[in-house]
């Protein structure tokens, strides 16, 4: 039996229509009628943050988020001692406000870090932020889109292209890591990565959606000076 649906709210955003909707006991964002993120994405939303983790050394960590959706990316950080301040670059401003509206304590959390100085929401292309931002971050989470085969704002395939990922590259710390979601395998895409880091590794992340369970890719590129050469 299919869920209840239920619109929220409704916005003419930067790239389009914006629609906030219950389907059953779950939170959507729809852009121009194609689907964003759910708060059944909880477990790989998070795990744009997790999956990088292991790979990073230190304290003291710069974040970079692109894309802040529901929150829970932002929330798995401010959960990691080990991270001094996250900075998430949003697009949309009708989805920083439908955080805060919406968010629960998730939101709450991430006023309190902004109060603490753990925290940065701000609208703006990440494509932007990462221009300006040389050897800033120990890691990077790029979840803008659903995966470099399914844009949803045709704008962001700069990203996921190889001068996007060199991009990525220049913006991280030497030792610094890279995440990217994405629903399945993209070879076109590893050889980007490749191309760029000394590593890209596949960690895979699930979600369980109406009963059923959900495989993704979560793309991990390391970024190794100590050897991998580029300049």
């Amino acid at each position: 039996m299919s869920p209840v649906v239920e619109v929220l709210e409704r916005e003419e955003g930067r790239s389009g229509e914006l629609v906030l909707r219950r389907s059953g006991a779950d939170l959507e964002v729809i852009l121009n009628g194609a689907f964003l993120i759910s708060t059944a994405n909880e477990s790989s939303s998070r795990a744009m943050v997790s999956a990088a983790l292991p790979y990073l050394a230190g304290d003291a960590l710069e974040v970079l988020i692109g894309g802040l959706g529901l929150g829970y990316a932002l929330d798995e950080a401010l959960a990691c001692e080990r991270v001094a301040h996250v900075t998430v670059a949003e697009y949309e401003p009708t989805i920083v406000r439908w955080f805060h509206a919406y968010g629960e304590e998730r939101a709450e959390r991430a006023t309190a870090g902004e109060r603490a100085g753990r925290a940065t929401i701000k609208v703006a292309d990440v494509a932007d932020v990462l221009t300006t931002c040389q050897e800033t971050f120990d890691m990077v989470s790029l979840d803008t889109d659903n995966g470099p085969g399914w844009l949803v704002r045709e704008a962001n395939a700069g990203l996921y292209s190889a001068a996007g990922v060199q991009l990525v590259r220049l913006a991280l710390r030497p030792g610094g890591a890279v995440v990217y979601w994405s629903p399945e395998r993209h070879a076109a895409f590893e050889q980007s990565l490749a191309g760029a880091f000394t590593s890209a590794v596949p960690v895979a992340a699930f979600d369980v959606v109406q009963g059923r369970r959900h495989e993704y890719t979560m793309y991990v590129g390391l970024r190794d000076e100590a050897r991998d050469g580029v300049n």
